[in-house]
């Protein structure tokens, strides 16, 4: 007699969602979605109880997936990509997370994060297959906070001095609206962009300027090289741009960190203006001395 089948009870587990094929457009898409991200949160933070967009991903178990590469955007952008690709179910909850903590990120840095910025995030989220604005119209979004205004005495010196152009219009405007962190961020960022792009070298922060004023292959010098405290000086401008790199930006980059004092500000950005000033005068010093060599050759 043939034994009958037993019964089970059993559930059976729910059916895994079929990974996402990442086409061209779905990559672009993404790469948009986490510039969007990038705008409202870190991708770093200094603790590993600071809130940043790498600080969800090791919160929710991706740790090993995050990878960290030249800068917040790429890092933020591979690391979605792989969530789309491998959990699909995963994105809408990593993403309202870093919401959520992106805007009380922004409004401590003192701005705000705006409406119109959440119902992008959520746009974003559904031409990738993600419906999630009605948990993202949810999120409250608080007032900004530790805005520091100057004082008007330091405010009137600061725009008296002859501060190198670059800095001296929305950075200063900054310090006078109180966002003393993103005044100093701004005008190294600034100065970053102009050591870039004189030099033709793409590389970022420390990195960047070591290979820049480095004296033993220097693409850019602050003097002449022939005297004999040249090599100390151009050694020493390395060393103050590597520091200012590390040591400033960075640390005026990151949400964790309170906002500086009005006098710090007033400091850092003289401090930056100078070096403004002496690479120009690399710069200019160099163009005439291109200039000089072609004249002889001629």
């Amino acid at each position: 007699m043939a034994k009958k089948k037993r019964r089970t009870n059993k559930k059976q587990p729910p059916a895994r969602q079929a990974a996402m094929v990442i086409t061209k457009t779905r990559r672009e898409w993404i790469k948009e979605l986490a510039e969007m991200l990038c705008e409202i949160a870190p991708g770093t933070s200094r603790g590993e109880k600071s809130f940043s967009i790498k600080s969800v991903a090791v919160e929710f178990g991706d740790k090993k997936i995050w990878k960290d590469l030249s800068n917040k955007k790429k890092s933020t952008a591979a690391y979605l990509e792989l969530l789309f690709r491998r959990f699909p179910r995963k994105p809408k909850k990593i993403v309202l997370e870093i919401v959520r903590g992106g805007v009380v990120w922004t409004a401590k840095k003192g701005k705000r994060v705006t409406p119109e910025q959440v119902e992008a995030i959520g746009e974003q989220l559904q031409k990738l297959g993600v419906e999630a604005r009605k948990e993202l119209r949810a999120i409250n979004i608080p007032e900004p906070s530790q805005i520091k205004r100057p004082a008007d005495d330091l405010l009137s010196v600061l725009k008296g001095i002859d501060l190198h152009p670059a800095i001296a219009d929305d950075c200063i405007d900054l310090f006078e609206k109180g966002h003393l962190n993103d005044a100093v961020r701004k005008s190294l960022e600034r100065f970053e962009k102009k050591v870039q792009d004189h030099s033709g070298n793409h590389d970022i922060g420390k990195s960047l300027m070591s290979r820049v004023f480095n004296d033993g292959n220097a693409v850019l010098r602050i003097n002449d090289g022939t005297g004999g405290n040249d090599k100390s000086e151009q050694e020493g401008f390395m060393h103050l741009t590597m520091g200012a790199m590390m040591g400033v930006r960075n640390l005026c980059s990151h949400g964790d960190v309170d906002t500086i004092t009005p006098m710090d500000a007033f400091e850092r950005i003289c401090f930056v203006s100078m070096l403004f000033k002496r690479v120009d005068e690399a710069i200019a010093a160099q163009t005439t001395g291109e200039n000089d060599a072609s004249e002889d050759e001629v």
